[in-house]
């Protein structure tokens, strides 16, 4: 990479430094590419020149964010904290995550838009391994029925993964949105009958 190539690549990462700042403080649909241009110090020429347009500059910062974000959880994953920590970790930052950028992230990655649902689904694909790998550590510990197949985990999960997608007004009201989603992490992790105990398994 050339002298130029590497000013380009700066620039670009300051404007996406820039829009995220903006974006995380006052949603996607507030800021406009005049904001952004001020805040990075260039001019909206330049935006328009690297992104086409601020449909294209929000497809990058999603982009972007869900990148970080993931790699983030890989490193939680594969750390040497306890399993329920490690989940704890993830659910918690995925809640803070909604409180951000006016509720409209979840929003985005849900959208109709086909550029982005293409993107969200080959990450998720790519996801699929590691995944798996993190719920056979659950059931290794105790915490996940080993009588569930991997298989039948892997399509629950995704199961849920698309209705969160599919009502993205879960994610509209922050105050309320920490405790709902971790009614609902209880819910995927425990059933409707909650963490089962030793009174009932001898029941059984």
């Amino acid at each position: 990479m050339d002298g130029f190539d590497r000013r380009k690549e700066r620039k670009k990462d300051s404007i996406y430094q820039a829009a995220i700042e903006l974006f995380k403080a006052f949603g996607f649909r507030k800021v406009s590419i005049a904001d952004i241009a001020s805040k990075a110090g260039v001019s909206p020429t330049t935006i328009y020149n690297h992104f086409g347009t601020k449909e294209g500059l929000v497809r990058h910062v999603i982009r972007r964010l869900l990148e970080e974000t993931v790699h983030k959880y890989w490193a939680i994953m594969d750390s040497d904290r306890p399993f329920l920590e490690k989940l704890d970790l993830i659910i918690f930052d995925k809640t803070e995550l909604s409180r951000q950028y006016e509720g409209e992230l979840v929003q985005a990655v849900a959208s109709n838009d086909p550029v982005m649902q293409e993107y969200v689904e080959s990450m998720y694909q790519e996801a699929v391994k590691r995944l798996a790998a993190f719920f056979q550590e659950g059931k290794r510990l105790g915490y996940i029925n080993p009588d569930v197949s991997q298989e039948a985990t892997l399509l629950y999960f995704d199961i849920l993964r698309r209705g969160f997608l599919a009502h993205p007004e879960v994610f509209q009201s922050p105050e309320h949105n920490a405790e709902l989603v971790r009614d609902l992490a209880s819910l995927y992790m425990y059933g409707l009958m909650g963490r089962r105990n030793d009174s009932l398994q001898t029941q059984e």
